[in-house]
Protein backbone atom coordinates (compact mmCIF):
# COMPACT_ATOMS: atom_id res chain seq x y z
CA UNK A 1 0.00 0.00 0.00
CA UNK A 2 2.68 2.39 1.09
CA UNK A 3 4.51 1.84 -2.61
CA UNK A 4 1.08 2.77 -4.49
CA UNK A 5 0.99 5.91 -2.53
CA UNK A 6 4.48 6.73 -2.86
CA UNK A 7 4.06 6.07 -7.00
CA UNK A 8 1.30 8.29 -6.85
CA UNK A 9 3.08 11.73 -5.18
CA UNK A 10 4.60 13.37 -8.24
CA UNK A 11 7.37 14.60 -6.57
CA UNK A 12 8.87 11.17 -6.29
CA UNK A 13 9.03 10.50 -9.90
CA UNK A 14 11.54 12.88 -10.80
CA UNK A 15 11.81 15.89 -13.48
CA UNK A 16 10.97 16.86 -16.62
CA UNK A 17 13.79 19.06 -18.71
CA UNK A 18 13.31 20.21 -22.08
CA UNK A 19 16.92 21.42 -23.02
CA UNK A 20 16.70 24.86 -24.94
CA UNK A 21 18.47 23.16 -28.20
CA UNK A 22 15.27 20.74 -28.44
CA UNK A 23 12.93 23.97 -28.08
CA UNK A 24 14.39 25.33 -30.68
CA UNK A 25 14.61 22.55 -33.28
CA UNK A 26 11.20 22.31 -32.98
CA UNK A 27 10.70 26.36 -34.23
CA UNK A 28 13.28 25.76 -36.51
CA UNK A 29 10.66 22.98 -37.90
CA UNK A 30 7.62 23.98 -37.62
CA UNK A 31 9.25 27.17 -39.25
CA UNK A 32 9.84 25.56 -42.27
CA UNK A 33 6.43 24.05 -42.90
CA UNK A 34 5.36 27.47 -44.25
CA UNK A 35 4.75 28.14 -47.58
CA UNK A 36 7.42 29.73 -48.77
CA UNK A 37 9.79 29.76 -46.00
CA UNK A 38 13.36 27.97 -47.33
CA UNK A 39 16.71 27.13 -45.94
CA UNK A 40 19.08 29.56 -46.85
CA UNK A 41 23.19 30.46 -46.34
CA UNK A 42 25.38 32.89 -47.99
CA UNK A 43 28.66 34.40 -47.27
CA UNK A 44 30.42 33.52 -44.14
CA UNK A 45 27.14 31.57 -43.15
CA UNK A 46 28.16 28.73 -45.53
CA UNK A 47 31.36 28.84 -43.88
CA UNK A 48 30.22 29.08 -39.87
CA UNK A 49 27.07 26.45 -40.97
CA UNK A 50 24.64 29.46 -40.03
CA UNK A 51 21.58 29.36 -42.10
CA UNK A 52 18.15 30.31 -42.32
CA UNK A 53 15.21 29.48 -40.36
CA UNK A 54 17.19 29.77 -37.12
CA UNK A 55 15.77 30.47 -33.63
CA UNK A 56 16.78 31.17 -30.57
CA UNK A 57 14.30 30.64 -27.62
CA UNK A 58 14.35 31.97 -23.97
CA UNK A 59 12.59 28.71 -21.69
CA UNK A 60 11.20 30.06 -17.99
CA UNK A 61 9.66 26.91 -16.33
CA UNK A 62 6.93 26.38 -18.26
CA UNK A 63 6.98 29.45 -20.84
CA UNK A 64 8.90 30.04 -23.37
CA UNK A 65 9.35 33.22 -25.82
CA UNK A 66 10.62 32.56 -29.10
CA UNK A 67 12.57 34.52 -32.16
CA UNK A 68 12.82 33.57 -35.45
CA UNK A 69 14.76 34.48 -38.78
CA UNK A 70 13.69 33.28 -41.88
CA UNK A 71 14.20 33.27 -45.14
CA UNK A 72 11.25 33.78 -47.85
CA UNK A 73 10.81 32.53 -51.72
CA UNK A 74 10.74 35.80 -54.04
CA UNK A 75 6.88 36.84 -55.11
CA UNK A 76 5.58 35.54 -51.42
CA UNK A 77 3.78 37.69 -49.46
CA UNK A 78 6.15 38.48 -47.00
CA UNK A 79 3.71 39.64 -44.47
CA UNK A 80 1.30 36.59 -45.10
CA UNK A 81 4.14 34.29 -45.18
CA UNK A 82 5.73 36.11 -41.40
CA UNK A 83 2.29 35.61 -39.64
CA UNK A 84 2.01 31.84 -40.75
CA UNK A 85 5.75 31.14 -39.48
CA UNK A 86 4.26 32.87 -36.02
CA UNK A 87 0.88 30.56 -35.98
CA UNK A 88 3.13 27.47 -37.15
CA UNK A 89 6.12 27.78 -34.72
CA UNK A 90 3.19 28.98 -31.81
CA UNK A 91 1.08 25.52 -32.21
CA UNK A 92 4.50 23.51 -32.74
CA UNK A 93 6.10 24.66 -29.58
CA UNK A 94 2.10 24.64 -27.71
CA UNK A 95 1.72 20.45 -29.10
CA UNK A 96 5.06 19.38 -28.95
CA UNK A 97 7.05 20.44 -25.89
CA UNK A 98 3.81 21.57 -23.75
CA UNK A 99 5.26 24.78 -22.69
CA UNK A 100 3.14 27.91 -22.66
CA UNK A 101 4.01 30.54 -25.68
CA UNK A 102 4.33 34.09 -24.60
CA UNK A 103 5.32 35.26 -28.22
CA UNK A 104 6.88 34.54 -31.63
CA UNK A 105 9.05 37.38 -32.89
CA UNK A 106 9.36 36.70 -37.00
CA UNK A 107 12.02 38.37 -38.99
CA UNK A 108 12.66 38.04 -42.32
CA UNK A 109 16.39 38.21 -43.08
CA UNK A 110 16.63 37.45 -46.96
CA UNK A 111 13.96 36.73 -50.30
CA UNK A 112 15.58 34.26 -52.38
CA UNK A 113 14.78 33.35 -55.43
CA UNK A 114 13.34 30.66 -56.31
CA UNK A 115 15.12 27.46 -56.02
CA UNK A 116 18.02 28.82 -54.95
CA UNK A 117 18.04 26.69 -51.83
CA UNK A 118 17.75 23.60 -54.46
CA UNK A 119 20.72 24.67 -56.45
CA UNK A 120 22.89 25.40 -53.66
CA UNK A 121 21.77 21.70 -52.49
CA UNK A 122 20.03 22.16 -49.67
CA UNK A 123 17.24 20.32 -48.79
CA UNK A 124 14.19 22.89 -47.99
CA UNK A 125 12.32 19.88 -45.97
CA UNK A 126 15.62 18.65 -44.70
CA UNK A 127 15.21 18.70 -40.82
CA UNK A 128 18.50 17.15 -39.16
Amino acid sequence: MADEEIADDAGSRGSLTIRDKAVERVAFASALEADGVVRYSHGIGKLTGRELPRADVVVSGDHVRASVDVAVEWGKPLSGTAAEVRRRVTHGLSELSGLTVDGVDVHVHSVVPPNEGRAQGISQRTLL
